[in-house]
């Protein structure tokens, strides 16, 4: 169903290369046939036809207070380790099977975080600490695709069909953003369209900061997903991070 996503709402061609890293993604198939266009290929792995069509996010931007400890170096939340390997590196794990592009919105460490994917900063020209929706305008900015996937680096237990379910509801419904619900709203778990940039800026400019009000004044719709104590379990604290550890330890057992 992804491949039916296009930021005019028309059906877009797989004619061309642009998927799979230069290499035909429908050969001898109908982009929108429902078949897997890029069947032996990492680029679509266990996705529908489309995800070239979709670039990711992982929300690495954030200042991490609940971390930080008085008088001790300032923490990035998305270096911190967990099972052996950084937030970020998990989080790129996730989504690199799902899209054509990995995207890290950071604001310090750059290099570091660009092992992981593109980086974008926070762009100044809007004003500072505006919160996630500042870094996702970031990116909007940037991407060569029609939709954005978007991803918090603290969530590190996602639902594997996350995103082609996000695609899908917004398909149905014609909507511009979709995101997660499960025991309560998860909205910086989103599929949103590149189109919305401007009307996301003019949000920002004019004060707004709330996720979900911009959402709701953009017409997004909601995906339920089944509640699940573990699957939208975000690590904001210490404490957190290590019941982090415990869950993933407890998956490996």
């Amino acid at each position: 169903m992804m491949d039916q996503l296009s930021g005019s709402g028309g059906t877009p061609s797989c004619s061309d290369t642009s998927c799979c890293s230069g290499t035909s993604c429908c050969s001898g198939t109908s982009c929108c046939s429902g078949t897997s266009c890029c069947s032996g290929t990492s680029c679509c792995s266990g996705t529908p036809c489309g995800c070239h069509q979709i670039s990711g996010l992982i929300l690495a931007g954030g200042q991490a207070r609940r971390m930080q400890l008085d008088g001790q170096p300032l923490i990035d939340k998305g270096l911190v380790g967990i099972g052996g390997e950084p937030l970020v590196a998990r989080m790129r794990r996730y989504l690199e099977p799902q899209v054509a592009q990995v995207w890290v919105n950071a604001n310090r460490q750059f290099d570091v975080y660009a092992r992981y994917g593109r980086v974008a900063a926070d762009d100044p020209a809007l004003g500072e600490n505006l919160g996630p929706l500042a870094g996702v305008a970031s990116v909007l900015a940037q991407i060569e695709t029609p939709w954005l996937a978007v991803v918090p680096v603290d969530v590190i237990l996602l639902p594997d069909d996350m995103i082609s379910r996000l695609a899908r509801a917004a398909f149905d419904a014609q909507a511009p953003v979709a995101y997660a619900t499960a025991d309560g709203p998860q909205p910086l778990c989103m599929l949103l369209r590149q189109d919305m940039y401007c009307g996301l800026c003019d949000f920002l400019q004019r004060g707004g900061r709330k996720v979900q009000q911009w959402q709701q004044l953009n017409g997004a719709v909601a995906v339920k997903f089944a509640p699940n104590a573990h699957a939208f379990f975000n690590i904001n604290t210490r404490d957190d991070l290590c019941a982090a550890q415990q869950l993933l330890a407890s998956r490996k057992a």
